[in-house]
């Protein structure tokens, strides 16, 4: 359990709690401006002297909420949010770092390559968005890729085991804060009256933080984009399991497939399906399971299945205070959200497809760079509303792939998956290794991601360029015939081996 709860998990979730804790003290207040000044001010400092932890905080923030909006003060019509305070300190302290070299770049060339298609489509975007159409609308849409310019510190800090451990206590960290803020929200809308929703409501969506529905029956969908973090320790955490044996990690195991089940999110099964198959031919090739080990685990993973249905349903019937919901009527609500086909989200989502290849058609090369958009005829009712014949034009599109192409054009879907193959490529040094299960966590949790980007557009966001970033500690760096210490593996390949440094990628 170490490798998930030491004394870095602990500091992680205390630092959620702050952060949420700043975000009501500046919700509705004049004093958003002075915290988040002050947040860059502490950020550069700490980027500074240690820019390993100002990095684990720039993490622990992209876990804890999805769009990095818990504190925004407008400047001059500019929006300066919590995400861009903490960018635009960690950033200043690095590049004061640099500056006094005390930190710099060396022999981590091969893994940047790995970005450098990435950043000239992100670059083809702007340059095309803003020959086309107001600079701030293109900021607007790519201000995203700006991410990227972490890679500049990731690369200037030695990613020892000890450092790459703590790592992977603040994933632990953000998706234990996501799934247990989920279920405390189920809790509060399914037993508090009016005037408690309606705050809870206002506060959670002005943040941007949680999308709360009700369902009819009295049950409510919670979903947290940031819920795909706790889909990814899930990955890692069932590897790690399959591996290790550890029984008490089970309950946990519990809690994030609640988290799924409470986002209701199809996208996430839709992804869920490729991903999971592909684990687990990763665990079958690796370990040759008996028969009887095989159900052994299939018998595991419906216990945790069953386990986390009684979580939601105890959170949900808990009669404290007192409500009328009964069992008959979750079941039904979850029975009607997955057989429904005919849902506007779906049926909107499908009337998008067409417009959007035609948009692509228009320009396959090139793309037509960030704050592109496509107009649609949607079923949604809140547009109807405003718009009765459905007519509406978005930037924001749900084909993940096709935006990308739409905005960057073809070198941005490319880019993406020449990045995936080769973060796989030295991810898969790990199966040689006593961290295969690490190695197999994190390559499930890209393929997610990547599958999951085809029906609701995760890449283009802090989401998955953060991800893709949180990869680079862990790749190996050192190769074989340069090292000079420590333990190698051999791996038989018949007439050759190849040996890899248990002692590049360990983390524990």
């Amino acid at each position: 359990m170490s490798q998930f709860f030491g004394s870095t998990f602990w500091r992680a979730i205390a630092v959620m709690a702050i952060l949420y804790g700043l975000a009501l003290v500046g919700y509705d207040s004049d004093v958003d401006g002075m915290i988040l000044l002050g947040l860059v001010a502490g950020s550069s400092i700490l980027a500074y002297k240690r820019l390993d932890h100002a990095l684990l905080l720039v993490f622990i923030e992209l876990f804890s909420n999805p769009h990095g909006v818990l504190l925004t003060h407008i400047v001059g019509g500019f929006s300066l949010t919590l995400r861009m305070a903490i960018f635009v300190g960690v950033m200043l302290g690095w590049g004061m770092g640099v500056l006094t070299k005390k930190y710099w770049l060396e022999h981590k060339g091969e893994i940047a390559k790995i970005y450098y298609l990435l950043i000239l489509a992100a670059t083809l975007g702007l340059i095309v968005g803003v020959l086309s159409r107001d600079p701030a609308v293109v900021f607007g849409d790519g201000n995203a890729y700006l991410y990227l310019f972490y890679l500049l510190p990731i690369l200037s800090v030695d990613w020892n085991m000890t450092r790459r451990g703590e790592l992977i206590q603040v994933l632990a960290a953000g998706a234990i804060w996501i799934s247990s803020l989920s279920l405390i929200l189920l809790y509060i809308f399914t037993h508090f009256g009016e005037s408690v929703l309606q705050a809870t409501y206002y506060f959670f969506r002005d943040l941007r933080v949680a999308e709360i529905t009700s369902l009819g029956h009295g049950v409510y969908r919670v979903f947290i984009q940031s819920q795909v973090f706790v889909i990814i320790f899930g990955l890692l955490l069932t590897s790690f399991l399959v591996f290790k044996r550890d029984r008490r990690l089970m309950l946990l195991g519990s809690l994030i497939i609640s988290t799924i089940i409470l986002a209701l999110s199809r996208s996430f099964w839709v992804g869920l399906v490729p991903t999971v198959l592909f684990l687990l031919i990763l665990l079958w090739r690796q370990l040759r399971p008996t028969l009887k080990q095989s159900f052994k685990f299939v018998g595991s993973a419906l216990s945790v299945g069953i386990v986390s249905i009684f979580l939601i349903a105890l959170v949900i019937l808990c009669s404290v205070p007192s409500q009328d919901l009964t069992g008959s009527d979750l079941a039904l609500t979850l029975k009607e959200r997955t057989t429904d086909s005919d849902d506007v989200a779906i049926s909107s989502r499908w009337k998008l497809l067409t417009p959007m290849v035609n948009k692509i058609f228009e320009r396959p090369l090139t793309g037509h760079g960030f704050g592109a958009s496509v107009t649609f005829v949607t079923d949604d009712p809140r547009v109807r509303e405003i718009h009765p014949d459905g007519t509406w034009t978005t930037s924001s599109m749900e084909w993940g792939w096709f935006e990308l192409w739409i905005k960057m054009g073809i070198l941005g879907p490319a880019a993406f998956l020449y990045a995936a193959w080769e973060l796989l490529k030295r991810l898969w040094a790990y199966r040689w290794t006593e961290q295969a299960w690490l190695g197999f966590g994190l390559m499930s949790g890209l393929v997610f991601i990547f599958a999951t980007h085809f029906f609701s557009p995760y890449l283009n966001h802090p989401i998955g360029l953060g991800y893709l970033l949180f990869l680079v500690p862990f790749l190996p760096t050192k190769k074989p015939a340069e090292a000079v210490v420590g333990v190698s593996v051999p791996l038989n390949l018949g007439r050759q081996q190849v040996s890899v440094l248990t002692s590049d990628i360990n983390v524990s």
